[in-house]
């Protein structure tokens, strides 16, 4: 390869080979306007904030200095929880730790303020700021693999700047003011930019500030780096390395699997005059309704089983105890909400309920659409997401005798990893 060739002479040089430690640059400083109501780097995927997901593969490298981090100023306690004690014990290991650095107006403010931050942390601790190197990575990257970051690394020290690159899977096309293309590029000479760059420090701190000077925007450092100071090199990125910016970006990777959980749910309640025969909150016409503490809805004290069940929340009692007046006479579908609230509230989503009632009488098979379109308005769910069968006991037992009504339910649940810390 070729020296780096400068292009302004009041910018200091990259002292290669960069023989100094690394830095951390993540910048988590956007208004995640894109992927909706939440920040998506606090967003969990299997128990881990996005953020943390970014930051373990580069506590690897052996001579990490430390980690600085850009974030929205009104952000600063959740940032501050975002990590696992195992991973904030290792940065507080670090010589130079972990600092959370409030973002700027754009990407590239938040950068030059981070580097700043870093710079300072250097100078406290008298480390040779010529011979340090930075890593900047997108913390809505939680893929990235170390092979991936350690040739950036190896490039940058060689050569002072360096970023991956991945092919397109698109043809890429150029547009105009209008409603037309305008050229027509080769897919073979354009690739797509990645995370980690990494970059000689000190010359790239002093650019920010030239380009600060100059009002010259970029939305990549290496543009910078190349305005400013010399070549960028490249190494092969990798597809899995993919940036989430909208909320479906988090179930196309393939390192993402959807959680799953089945759970299943049983009850039994005495027929009795004088009560109401209620099915999810169906009033089923009968001479004889349900016995219970609450309006006694065996079919939803089922799915409500099932649906706690399967994210380990207890069952109906746990939650709603029979020895609490508050409960006496409620309206099961009310109780149905609140657990498919808390179901949400933990990240999780009903797939399907496959339910059974069991009754000697009357028929239900001319009420099982009813059935199915009240479930599915209480829980929020398509009505296609809904089976129920009927069976009877064909005169055995309490159920078979017409003095009981019992119901099964089986629920499938799926987290597709959104629950926010």
């Amino acid at each position: 390869m070729e020296p780096v060739r400068r292009r302004n002479p009041e910018i200091p040089r990259p002292n290669l080979p960069l023989q100094g430690g690394v830095f951390l640059l993540l910048t988590a400083a956007g208004s995640s306007s894109r992927f909706g109501k939440s920040k998506k780097e606090l967003v969990r995927i299997e128990g881990k904030t996005i953020l943390q997901m970014a930051l373990e593969p580069f506590l690897g490298i052996p001579d990490l200095l430390g980690v600085a981090i850009t974030y929205p100023q009104p952000l600063l306690e959740e940032f501050q929880k975002a990590f696992d004690p195992v991973v904030r014990e290792k940065l507080e290991k670090l010589p130079c730790g972990l600092c959370l650095i409030p973002g700027g107006a754009s990407r590239q403010a938040s950068v030059s303020l981070g580097l700043e931050g870093l710079l300072e942390k250097a100078r406290a601790t008298s480390l040779p700021l010529d011979s340090l190197a930075v890593l900047i990575h997108d913390a809505a990257r939680p893929w990235v693999n170390a092979s991936t970051i350690h040739a950036v690394l190896e490039a940058t020290r060689k050569m002072g700047a360096c970023l991956p690159l991945c092919d397109l899977a698109d043809t890429p096309k150029f547009i105009d003011t209008s409603e037309f293309v305008s050229k027509h590029p080769e897919r073979s000479g354009i690739m797509a930019a990645q995370t980690p760059q990494g970059f000689a420090l000190l010359p790239l701190s002093a650019a920010h500030a030239r380009a600060t000077e100059e009002s010259w925007a970029c939305t990549d450092d290496t543009a910078l780096w190349d305005r400013y100071i010399g070549s960028v090199v490249y190494v092969r990125g990798n597809r899995e390395n993919r940036k989430i910016t909208y909320p479906e970006d988090l179930s196309m990777n393939g390192s993402t699997s959807t959680n799953i959980r089945i759970g299943e749910g049983w009850d039994i309640h005495p027929l009795v005059p004088g009560r109401r025969l209620l099915l999810a909150g169906q009033q089923i016409p009968h001479n004889k309704g349900e016995s219970g503490h609450s309006d006694g809805d065996v079919l939803w004290h089922a799915i409500i089983d099932a649906l706690l069940g399967a994210i380990a929340l207890g069952d109906i009692g746990t939650h709603f105890p029979p020895t609490d007046p508050a409960w006496k006479d409620a309206d099961s579908s009310t109780l149905a909400r609140i657990v498919s609230e808390k179901i949400k509230t933990a990240g999780w989503t009903i797939q399907n309920l496959d339910c059974t009632i069991i009754l000697e009488k009357p028929t239900i098979k001319l009420y099982r659409e009813e059935i199915i379109a009240s479930i599915a308005k209480v829980l929020g769910i398509d009505k296609e997401k809904v089976s129920i069968k009927a069976k009877t006991m064909e005169g055995f037992g309490p159920v078979g005798s017409g003095d009981a009504v019992e119901a099964m339910a089986i629920a499938l649940l799926a987290n597709r990893n959104m629950k926010i810390s």
